[in-house]
């Protein structure tokens, strides 16, 4: 990884205190960005700024706050590998089941994704990263994680669409389709988290890279 690729731009890792997001923000400040994570858990990382958050107990009212706010509007660089798995046939889910992952998983990455493209658009230049599920690229039937995947499902539309309208302004808008990084089905199958931020940042890299849905799950299909 080149040591200047992104020398002095300010972004942020949602979810980067933990898994593929702190990888994401690590590989970025490696490569000469101002990271800036949120997460529950402070980050113990010294190059990396910490904005303290908690998605789960106060959802989009996160985003409001003054500290949160600032950052978005200066973010060069943005990722949003938050996103809480729930694995539950439909006829199990309640209904704030559905509430809290329609937020988290879909309405969450697509506010900061509102938030963020003003300021890219000013500055004709942003690279945006989000995280769908695994093999989320198009519709398909599962059967015991519906909600998740379809929030998921959504998220490559909010990628196609911000890749097709904001190219203009030098923006791009890129997703990750991550297969098993524990708990796999069988080894072949297992990814490591710092191999999927590698091609996160492969993604961001590059102004020619924009509106892909690269599955990472070493040929992984649902069944």
């Amino acid at each position: 990884m080149e040591k200047q690729l992104f020398n002095g731009r300010k972004s942020l890792v949602i979810g980067g205190t933990g898994g593929i997001g702190r990888q994401i923000a690590l590989q970025l400040a490696d490569s000469g960005a101002e990271v800036w994570v949120m997460g529950r858990h402070r980050s113990e990382d010294s190059q990396l700024h910490m904005i303290q958050s908690d998605f789960d107990r106060g959802g989009l009212s996160e985003l409001s706050r003054p500290d949160v706010r600032e950052i978005l509007s200066q973010c060069e660089i943005c990722a949003v590998t938050y996103g809480p798995f729930l694995q539950k046939p439909v006829h199990e889910m309640s209904a704030e089941e559905w509430s809290h992952i329609a937020i988290a998983d879909y309405a969450l990455p697509g506010a900061v994704v509102s938030a963020v493209l003003p300021g890219m658009m000013e500055r004709k230049w942003g690279r945006i990263l989000l995280f769908g599920g695994t093999r989320t690229e198009s519709v398909r039937s599962y059967r015991t994680n519906a909600a998740y995947a379809g929030a998921k499902t959504g998220i490559s539309v909010i990628i196609k669409s911000v890749s097709a309208e904001y190219k203009e302004y030098g923006i791009t808008c890129n997703g990750i389709l991550p297969g098993f990084t524990r708990n796999a089905p069988s080894e072949e199958y297992l990814v490591e988290e710092s191999w999927v931020a590698e091609q996160g940042i492969h993604l961001i890299s590059s102004e020619k890279l924009n509106g892909v849905l690269l599955n990472a799950d070493c040929g992984w299909q649902p069944r």
